[in-house]
């Protein structure tokens, strides 16, 4: 298709790493140019402990014409690996609004997980033990392949096992607020950009991309049992400032997301030309020659 269709640009996401590095390998004999939408594993394959890997991702950063990243630790990431880096979170996504669910306890929380290796399920389930009984968690994801008992959880938690989107988006409807939890300090998690097209009040973990990017309508937890149960308890204590909060960043994020958009695509054309002319100019050279 590349051979046929000769294009000026390709773009592509890594993972798969695969892909991506055979892209920016033959970039230069094909004539075009390539811009990499990278996701954590992408720059940190195998949760960075594979150095194979980490050279090979860093070889991809390098030889990308233009790397997408979602925050400033990314940035930085390329940065050192002396790529070319652009900043373009998530779109906050357009989620209908849905009649609430009955749901079983009077303050109902939706922890969005999906028992990745960097999330902090099992602290989630010890602060549930910590509160009271009318604070119910449910918790989505396919908890069997951790082999989790439900019978073993407290009785305010609610496994929901994997849901099927619209049944998902009634949950996001009906809770009162949400938690998403990752141990990747640099990863700007999708149930928060999710939490926010619905203005609810969150819950995420403390690190400097969450608490950057979502600067409004959440409660920052460490990763601790203790750190869970009072983070749920400030939240529900000051739900109503963390709501309104939660719809101006809705605002926010929207005005700046459409001026990024744009002058990514006016990058990402100025690239496409760039590549052509340089294409032509070769090719007319080769028949002077």
């Amino acid at each position: 298709m590349l051979l046929k269709e000769r294009p000026g640009l390709v773009c592509c996401q890594n993972p798969s790493i695969v892909l991506s590095s055979f892209l920016v390998t033959i970039k230069r004999a094909s004539g075009f140019r390539v811009c990499v939408d990278a996701h954590n594993a992408g720059l940190f394959p195998a949760e960075g402990r594979s150095p194979h890997l980490m050279r090979l991702s860093a070889y991809i950063q390098k030889r990308s014409d233009l790397t997408l990243v979602t925050n400033r630790d990314l940035h930085e990431q390329v940065k050192r690996n002396q790529g070319r880096p652009f900043i373009l979170q998530d779109r906050i996504p357009d989620i209908p609004r849905t009649p609430p669910a009955a749901l079983k306890g009077r303050h109902n929380i939706l922890f969005i997980c999906s028992y990745a290796a960097d999330e902090p399920y099992h602290l989630v389930f010890d602060a549930a033990r910590m509160l009271d009984s009318d604070v119910h968690i449910y918790v989505t994801g396919n908890y069997g392949k951790k082999n989790i008992d439900p019978g073993l959880l407290p009785d305010n938690v609610s496994l929901t096992g994997y849901i099927p989107e619209e049944r998902y988006v009634e949950m996001l409807n009906s809770v009162d607020a949400t938690i998403d939890l990752t141990e990747r300090e640099g990863c700007l998690v999708c149930g928060a950009y999710e939490t926010v097209s619905v203005e609810k009040p969150q819950i995420l973990s403390d690190t400097r991309a969450l608490r950057r990017y979502f600067n409004k309508g959440a409660v920052y937890t460490p990763h601790t049992a203790e750190g869970i149960r009072d983070s749920i308890r400030a939240l529900l204590r000051d739900r109503e400032r963390l709501a309104q909060e939660v719809r101006e960043l809705k605002a926010e994020r929207a005005r700046e997301w459409e001026i990024k958009r744009s002058a990514l695509a006016w990058l990402l054309e100025d690239m496409a030309r760039g590549s052509a002319a340089h294409r032509e100019a070769r090719l007319k050279r080769s028949a002077v020659r």
